[in-house]
């Protein structure tokens, strides 16, 4: 009787676990239904720049005293990067003469690069900040796009592609780092009264942004765009997105997972 019993709490539990697997991961107000596309970001510049030596020094020591870790605390919730780690770093590449550094971002990239009103704002953007004022330069952010970053490398539109990029490494006329983050494009709905999955997203409203990656991440479920009732693409970036998940007007956004942990 006892081990009838001992069974068949077993099996209660396999099936309970088995049950929440399929309903997503909850992150205060939301739920992750589906990871559409992981990415990693990566830094990228012209080949043999000297500026590269100046910023990955400058990086390091960042790493060392903690700066990076206290900036991935204010804008993931946690500490998930991961940059190599030398207090002394600055001091062997010697002074850098004062400039101003071109850094080419992904406006559309929260948290890690947006523009907040007339301002750009994010992790990569305090982070390149940081960075700058330890080399003694001066900062000044342009937006691009991923697919775009070696045409404005080359054209000297920019002096390093930072900001949410996730970067080709192929093209050996450029230099691009060891990614420094991983962060993935998911599919989002209310933890109380949305679907838990996307079987219960059929004939919902999903919306995503207007920049391409969303739709190119979503484009490669095929089912899934059939069961959607409407796909709406919107402005105003990760804010308006939440916005109108948490006003009813959509059913279920396209975000970074990353954005999850401001916003939930």
């Amino acid at each position: 009787m006892k081990k009838s019993i001992k069974l068949a709490a077993l099996l209660l539990i396999s099936c309970l676990m088995l049950s929440l697997s399929g309903c997503g991961k909850v992150v205060g107000r939301y739920r992750v239904v589906e990871t559409l596309m992981t990415q990693e970001f990566s830094i990228g510049y012209r080949e043999n720049d000297y500026v590269r030596y100046y910023v990955d020094a400058a990086l390091q020591t960042l790493a060392a005293d903690g700066t990076i870790s206290t900036l991935a605390y204010k804008w993931f919730g946690e500490d998930n990067t991961s940059f190599s780690k030398n207090i002394n770093a600055l001091e062997q590449v010697g002074q850098a003469a004062p400039r101003t550094l071109l850094v080419g971002v992904d406006a559309d990239a929260f948290p890690m690069s947006y523009i907040e009103g007339d301002s750009y704002s994010g992790f990569d953007v305090e982070l390149a900040r940081e960075v700058c004022s330890r080399l003694g330069w001066t900062a000044k952010f342009i937006s691009i796009k991923a697919e775009n970053a070696y045409v404005e490398l080359s054209s000297g539109n920019i002096d390093v592609a930072w900001g949410g990029l996730a970067l080709e490494r192929e093209d050996v006329k450029y230099e691009v780092t060891a990614p420094y983050l991983t962060n993935d494009i998911v599919i989002v709905t209310l933890a109380q009264g949305g679907a838990k999955t996307l079987a219960g997203l059929k004939g919902d409203t999903l919306a995503m942004t207007v920049e391409q990656k969303y739709m190119d991440a979503l484009s490669q479920n095929e089912k899934l765009m059939e069961r959607l009732g409407q796909i709406k693409r919107v402005s105003g970036g990760t804010q308006s997105l939440f916005d109108q998940l948490n006003s009813g007007a959509v059913n279920a956004i396209i975000v970074y997972r990353l954005a999850l942990s401001y916003y939930g």
